[in-house]
């Protein structure tokens, strides 16, 4: 089934790529990639973190970048992202 699958690495950075594009300000780390062959095609699983700066000027000097968490589904096959969210 890894015939014509994406690797690893191409699909962790198709994902930075999309997420970095939508949140530009922040930074992005992804910490686990899964695949996931279940189902009608197999899609990788991507989890990560964003910090994202305040765009308050008197935020920033207060508190911290603002820590959020992202889940994504990339296709395995294609590459493109299926579904994503941001909490």
């Amino acid at each position: 089934m890894t015939e014509g699958l994406l690797a690893a690495d191409e699909v962790e950075r198709i994902g930075l790529e999309f997420i970095k594009g939508t949140y530009y300000r922040g930074t992005v780390t992804i910490n686990q990639t899964t695949l996931v062959t279940e189902g009608t095609f197999p899609v990788y699983h991507l989890e990560g973190s964003i910090k994202i700066p305040s765009r308050n000027p008197l935020g920033r000097l207060i508190s911290q970048d603002s820590p959020y968490t992202f889940n994504m589904q990339v296709h395995a096959l294609e590459g493109s992202i299926l579904d994503y969210d941001v909490r």
